[in-house]
């Protein structure tokens, strides 16, 4: 008895070291349907975009399993902009898929429905005015069955911003949208889950052009106040609004990168979009909530030119790969994120 304990014991051991080295296959933890498959979609804009457009390079590096990633997109839209538009039964999304089973980068639905692929941040992703990538909703919302929906508000509507741009009624407009949501699903028996995600703030003052310049300081003291403003918004008025199955903390993962020795530019690549850095920072906040995983146990493996904004800027080919103190700063701003969502974890380097 005593030597089959022991051996039971070093078979544990092992199954866990072998786990912590990556060689186990890492499965997310909440995955709602049965096929295998963890598929998500985002509704937002284009801080939905950055948020989400590393995570299947990460679900491949990581052996995470097969992943759909799904985006309705429209640029800087607010969550009553999304109840017009349901309304209306607008065009006024494009919609963006990543499937890790059959592809190698991202590919956008054109206004037939065909697929092509295209390079996100790349400027031409943005345009939907001339029709020929327009979407409704509806397009989204039932090209799968998904296991996940993830919403968010706007840059400013996330603060609680109010002028005459804003009328913020955050608590109701998110009931109002998942109602709407859940109503589409394909499969009502098998609901997908719901998770917010809690955006970032503006990089600094010497990177703010004179609209973002506008709206922050006639609402906030600095960028760093506007942090302060979202994720309280996210923890009094949004987590209770609703039974979130997840809640990323996107933001507080930005913002503790931003407190390292780190300068904005190697976070951002304009007045408030993540470069592929700070996307890889996000990809893997969203990562190790969806599978449980030990961020101080990841591979980090390069990431396809394919898919890198900044790439494309510098027209370079190139695979991204971190360097060892980006690496370190990830891990400690992701783990901080985890461990406390709504405040910043002071960065030790």
């Amino acid at each position: 008895m005593k030597k089959f304990i022991a051996l039971f014991l070093v078979l544990a051991i092992c199954g866990s070291l072998l786990a912590a080295c990556g060689g186990e296959e890492k499965k997310p933890e909440k995955a709602v349907k049965d096929d295998g498959i963890l598929k998500i979609l985002m509704i937002g804009h284009s801080l939905g975009n950055d948020s989400t457009f590393l995570l299947p390079e990460v679900f491949k590096n990581e052996n995470a399993g097969p992943l759909v990633v799904g985006v309705i997109y429209h640029s800087g839209c607010r969550l009553a902009q999304h109840l017009d538009y349901i309304d209306q039964k607008a065009a006024q999304y494009a919609y963006y898929e990543y499937d890790t089973a059959k592809d190698e980068e991202w590919f956008r639905a054109t206004s037939s429905g065909d697929f092509q692929a295209f390079v996100p941040g790349s400027g031409t992703d943005v345009y939907i005015e001339d029709g020929s990538i327009a979407q409704t909703m509806d397009f989204g919302l039932t090209r799968h069955d998904w296991d996940i929906i993830v919403t968010q508000a706007g840059v400013f509507e996330a603060a609680g911003v109010k002028d005459s741009a804003y009328n913020v009624n955050l608590k109701e407009d998110v009931n109002k949208l998942l109602e709407y949501v859940l109503s589409k699903d394909i499969e009502p028996k098998t609901k997908p889950q719901i998770g917010w995600n809690i955006t970032w703030t503006c990089p600094s003052d010497d990177m703010l052009n004179e609209s973002y310049t506008s709206h922050l300081y006639n609402n906030f003291i600095d960028a760093d106040f506007m942090y302060e403003a979202i994720v309280k918004n996210a923890q009094t008025v949004i987590a209770p609004a609703y039974e979130f199955d997840y809640i990323f903390p996107s933001g507080t993962a930005m913002q503790n990168a931003r407190s390292s020795a780190f300068e904005p530019k190697d976070l951002y690549r304009d007045t408030i979009h993540a470069n592929d850095y700070g996307r890889l920072i996000v990809a893997y906040t969203w990562y190790c909530m969806l599978t449980g995983a030990d961020i101080n146990t990841c591979k980090f493996g390069p990431v396809s030119s394919k898919v890198l904004v900044d790439n494309f800027m510098r027209n370079s080919e190139t695979a991204f790969e971190m360097t060892e103190q980006q690496k370190t700063i990830l891990i400690e701003s992701v783990s901080g994120a985890l461990a406390n969502p709504y405040a910043v974890t002071q960065s030790a380097n």
